[in-house]
């Protein structure tokens, strides 16, 4: 994916030095970055008359990297309008405060005249990422934004009009934000090539600049830009799926990207994969499957979807939830980047099959189907198999899928390249990786052992045969 890379990286720096060359004005900021061992994630109060949507909302803890806590902040003396007023006029017009070249905000939910919480906007950002975000909070002196699903941060953000504590007579404007990147990607281009903080700086400083020109004041001083940075800020304490609850909320009512009902047409003809992997597991004795054996300790790390290779991929859910209700987040990993993508599990099988030749056969698993959104669609399954009469086990996998349509052109791009290599690299590390948990687990489980089978003792007497044997030799010797 190295094109794609080079365009999302050029894209930006290329905007920011168009951007800067064409005002040719360098605003005057003041920069400080402290690294602090805990950052509170956001102070912004919970709206006493509505009730926030939580759907969808992508908080900082399901981010990546560093935890940012930033403040851009001026102060306006001599301001011809009042703390309110100045605040409203950014409401009326966000456009108008910041730079077109750089960022624009389209309104997506709620009607165009008029601001309540839950009103949606996509922030349209120069280069690979556009940014959507709900309004969660709506005050008489501040207003904020949180991030959701697809946006390059993973957060929120506030703007807020204060009275200034050491002159009066003189309103100060901040802009406060609370956040980590959404993926590696974005923290790559933010931490370690610091494009993306470059560009956010002198957004925001720039903002900042045309709330001191709407007022009609002056600004008092530099436009201070202050950084408190946690390295290690997430909740570990929680568990992986309370940290995503808001994407499973998401998911949740996200309905499949293609019609299971049409499952004949899946088939090469019509641009669909077809795939089949499996791999044997260590055999148990021959009847139905034991207690710490390969099939038992196989369906657990199925159930668990455990067997994918976690550079790979790697599955958040709910650990309760009924199997055959499971709505899963999968994290997709290549390279720097992340992808998080929804399935739900469409069927769950356990059931006695006849295979012909080989005899019967216990077989466990389950199927998951895609979302929209996905970067495929179609459906997975993976089973294991015990054959009774012999106690061969195996791990198999069958999946059929089509390329989906991805909206980002980069993506897109990347998913055309590189897409069905890593299907293929999927399948493969997934079976090397079930054989490897299975062996690894039974060594270190206690084994059933099985009880000796000891022939019953008897007297010759009880014997008819035996008896008139014993009797032939006793005469012969007389």
């Amino acid at each position: 994916m190295r094109f794609p890379v080079l365009i999302a990286l050029a894209l930006p720096v290329a905007a920011v030095i168009w951007f800067f060359v064409r005002r040719w004005k360098l605003l005057v900021a003041h920069e400080t970055e402290v690294e602090v061992p805990v950052t509170r994630a956001s102070s912004i109060p919970p709206n006493a008359d509505s009730e926030v949507d939580q759907s969808g909302l992508q908080p900082a803890q399901n981010g990546e990297g560093v935890f940012y806590s930033r403040t851009y902040q001026v102060d306006i003396q001599h301001p011809k309008l009042s703390k309110e007023a100045l605040l409203q006029s950014i409401l009326q017009d966000i456009n108008h405060f910041t730079p077109q070249e750089m960022a624009y905000f389209e309104k997506t939910r709620g009607a165009q005249d008029t601001l309540e919480i839950g009103d949606e906007f996509l922030v349209r950002i120069t280069g690979p990422w556009n940014g959507p975000v709900r309004l969660v909070d709506l005050q008489p002196d501040s207003f904020a934004f949180a991030t959701l699903h697809g946006h390059l941060e993973a957060g929120k953000i506030q703007f807020i009009v204060l009275e200034n504590p050491d002159h009066e007579g003189v309103i100060r404007f901040e802009i406060r934000s609370w956040a980590r990147s959404s993926s590696k990607i974005t923290d790559f281009f933010y931490r370690v090539l610091g494009i993306s903080k470059f560009s956010q700086t002198r957004m925001w400083s720039y903002f900042c600049d045309k709330v001191v020109e709407q007022s009609g004041g002056e600004r008092l001083g530099d436009i201070n830009v202050m950084t408190h940075k946690t390295p290690n800020n997430r909740q570990q304490e929680q568990p992986l799926w309370k940290q995503y609850s808001s994407q499973l909320d998401h998911w949740s009512s996200i309905e499949l990207n293609f019609d299971p009902s049409k499952q004949e047409e899946f088939n090469e003809i019509n641009g669909w994969f077809i795939d089949d992997y499996q791999i044997g597991l260590p055999s148990e004795p021959p009847g139905e499957p034991v207690a710490n054996g390969a099939w038992g300790i196989a369906k657990g790390i199925i159930s668990n979807y455990e067997f994918p290779d976690p550079s790979l991929i790697s599955g958040i859910f709910v650990p309760d939830q009924p199997l055959n209700e499971r709505l899963m987040i999968v994290k997709a990993h290549f390279l720097v980047f992340t992808f998080v993508l929804g399935v739900r599990i469409s069927k769950v099988i356990d059931e006695l099959r006849d295979t012909g030749k080989r005899g019967q056969a216990r077989v466990w698993g389950y199927s998951y189907s895609t979302l929209n959104g996905h970067f495929e669609m179609g459906e997975i399954t993976f089973e294991v198999w015990k054959y009774l009469e012999t106690g061969e086990v195996e791990f198999r996998i069958h999946a059929y899928s089509k390329p989906a349509h991805i909206s980002n052109p980069f993506y897109r791009l990347g998913f055309r390249i590189f897409g069905r290599s890593l299907q293929k690299r999927f399948g493969a590390t997934s079976l090397e990786r079930m054989q490897r948990l299975v062996l690894e687990r039974i060594t270190s489980s206690p084994q059933p052992q099985e009880p000796l089978q000891t022939p019953e003792v008897k007297p010759i007497s009880s014997d008819e045969a035996a008896s008139d044997k014993v009797d032939e030799i006793t005469e012969g010797k007389g």
